[in-house]
């Protein structure tokens, strides 16, 4: 059971080093059996922003020092679904909780799809002007 363990905590830090790249991956991968670019598309933004979810939250860590990034990410993603699910209940009566789930986690796509290029970019000039 841990050697299982371990290769999927191997292949998912594979995945997570480079979340672009395994987007790309994964949209040829999906598109070979789907047909359908806007299915596959969308499928493919799921499953990257697992990955996205632990490099950032990784990033975050080195780059102040903290355990806290995936925590606060986390935190981010439960506000946001708080706040999706308020408005569709205050505009239908009922909230939809598979939609708002769904949007929360395409929304936290875009969100940390910037966040990795920023935090990338920050990494850089750090040990650019900061050598250690």
């Amino acid at each position: 059971m841990t050697s299982l363990i371990n290769i999927g905590s191997t292949l998912y830090a594979v995945f997570a080093v480079a979340p672009f790249i395994t987007f790309v991956a994964f949209w040829f991968l999906f598109y070979l059996f789907l047909k359908e670019k806007k299915m596959t598309t969308r499928l493919t933004m799921d499953v990257t922003t697992v990955f996205l979810l632990g490099s950032v939250s990784l990033m975050w860590n080195r780059l102040f020092h903290t355990t806290f990034g995936f925590w606060f990410i986390m935190l981010i993603m439960l506000i946001a679904f708080g706040m999706i699910g308020g408005y569709q209940t205050h505009l239908k009566g009922k909230a939809d909780l598979v939609k708002v789930a769904r949007v929360v986690w395409r929304l936290a796509f875009l969100g940390l799809s910037g966040l990795y290029i920023v935090l990338f970019l920050l990494h850089i000039g750090k040990n650019y002007f900061f050598p250690s």
